[in-house]
């Protein structure tokens, strides 16, 4: 175990000490009586002190009255670290509890304090100790505590799963869990999940996901109800665990049940064709047995993401075109609907319909980045030119279309200027002179409405003509 780095009770020994000043910063701020020019009045707090553990801790401070009975003591307690949590708890400061001598112009006050449950950073607290006497004497003085950040303790994380569940062969089931306490990061998602099946009874699951709070899995084939268990384990920001087990009680089929299946789905580029396979899916009969004699029918959805179409929608196997021209990862997600009877357009069967989703995770195409292999030339005044420029090779097997403009020097016609190999013919000029076209790149054609996502320039110096 880490220890702390300095004691956190310092018993100061003699009032000798208290004469001085005692062992932490000492502020005389004395209202002296008379015309003595001794202060009147001494106090001692404890050493700054720096502590790695969230211990409670106790700093005991003395003052002492050459003039008579000490009549009041009390901390003050001061956060030096912007935007640092409180001190866990604070007892005795307005030092209720006091300790005086016989006669009462010595006296000592212990302040009690706990450090933050939670600290994002180290964290410094002034305490400081005022002491006043029966004359109105005052006097204060000043220690520090500056608490690591290792010192934050918190219980462990609790995970709390949704109430238990009965299904059956073939239905979807959902297990929720949610994390709260410990330690949650600062920033992101507070907490990270794992699912792990903790008890199958000898079936076969497949977990849609393994580290979400919610996942889902088809129920299997049981021959009698079983009670499956589902750990779910929250870690925190300190990498502390809370556990929870979710249970799902699977009843036997007692009717031909069809269970979708589809391996489908990930993370794919824009512009992709993607095929939805649900060739896989099965049939049970009411013994639980594999029916393969009757058929399946098939609907393919779509749930979220931008709107595409869905070839052959009622087919195992269907396919779809994804967008190519999105901004950031986007999901898009599709419901793979089967049944025993045949399912119309709106999602209608005369039997029980069951239901799987398919995600994938679109990408944007990269950026593209334009380059020119002439992006200087010096050409005779009638001259032919050519610009040529081109993108690299990240951006694959996509289609990129070029578009040129002049923006410097003489006007002169662009032949080819929708490609990435243009031309013209230099001017006849009387002195050298300068012209700039600017090649402009893109995934779609380039208009007013679908500016370039890329642009590069090029420069001709056109001589003059020999006079």
């Amino acid at each position: 175990m880490v220890q702390q780095i300095k004691t956190a009770l310092i018993v100061f020994s003699s009032l000798a000490l208290l004469a001085c000043g005692g062992g932490g910063s000492s502020s005389s701020g004395n209202s002296n009586t008379g015309g003595s020019s001794a202060a009147p009045m001494a106090i001692g707090v404890p050493e700054a002190l720096t502590v790695i553990t969230g211990a409670p801790l106790n700093f005991t401070g003395q003052a002492s009255s050459t003039v008579g009975v000490i009549t009041n003591m009390y901390w003050q307690v001061e956060n030096l670290t912007l935007s640092a949590n409180p001190l866990a708890s604070v007892s005795n400061a307005d030092c209720k509890t006091m300790q005086k001598s016989s006669t009462g112009t010595e006296a000592s006050c212990v302040l009690q304090v706990a450090p933050p449950a939670l600290l994002t950073a180290d964290a410094t607290y002034k305490l400081t100790l005022n002491a006043v006497d029966v004359k109105g004497n005052t006097i204060k003085a000043s220690t520090t505590l500056l608490v690591k950040q290792e010192a934050s303790t918190t219980a462990n994380p609790v995970a709390k799963v949704g109430s238990s569940l009965t299904a059956s062969t073939g239905d979807k089931v959902t297990l929720t869990c949610a994390g709260s306490g410990g330690t949650p990061a600062a920033t992101g998602e507070p907490y990270s999940y794992q699912w792990v099946i903790s008890d199958a009874l000898g079936t076969t699951i497949n977990l849609a996901t393994t580290d979400t709070a919610t996942t889902t899995f088809t129920a299997p084939v049981v021959a009698v109800a079983s009670a499956l268990k589902f750990q779910c384990r929250v870690t925190d920001d300190k990498q502390k665990v809370g556990t929870a087990t979710q249970t799902v009680t699977v009843t036997p089929v007692v009717k031909p049940t069809v269970v979708p299946i589809s391996y489908s789905g990930g993370v794919v580029n824009a512009g992709a064709t993607i095929t939805l396979d649900g060739s896989k899916s099965v049939k049970y009969d009411a013994n639980g047995k594999v029916d393969t004699s009757t058929p399946i029918f098939y609907l393919w959805k779509q749930k979220s993401g931008p709107a595409v179409e869905i070839f052959n929608s009622a087919s195992s196997v269907a396919s779809t075109a994804l967008p190519k021209f999105i901004n950031s990862r986007t999901a898009f997600v599709f419901t793979l609907n089967a049944s025993n009877s045949s399912i119309s357009p709106g999602g209608f069967s005369l039997d029980p319909i069951a239901q799987m989703d398919v995600v994938f995770y679109v990408d944007p195409l990269p950026p593209i980045s334009l380059v020119s292999y002439t992006p200087t030339q010096v050409v005779a005044s009638g001259g032919v030119v050519t610009l040529k420029v081109d993108a690299p090779s990240n951006t694959g097997s996509n289609i990129v279309y070029y578009s040129w403009s002049q923006v410097a020097g003489p006007t002169v016609f662009i032949a080819g200027g929708t490609t990435g190999n243009a031309g013209f013919v230099a001017p006849t000029v009387s002195s050298d002179t300068v012209l700039i076209f600017r090649a402009s790149g893109s995934y779609q054609p380039i208009t007013v409405a679908n500016p370039a996502t890329a642009s590069i320039d090029v420069i001709v110096l056109v001589q003059a003509a020999p006079k």
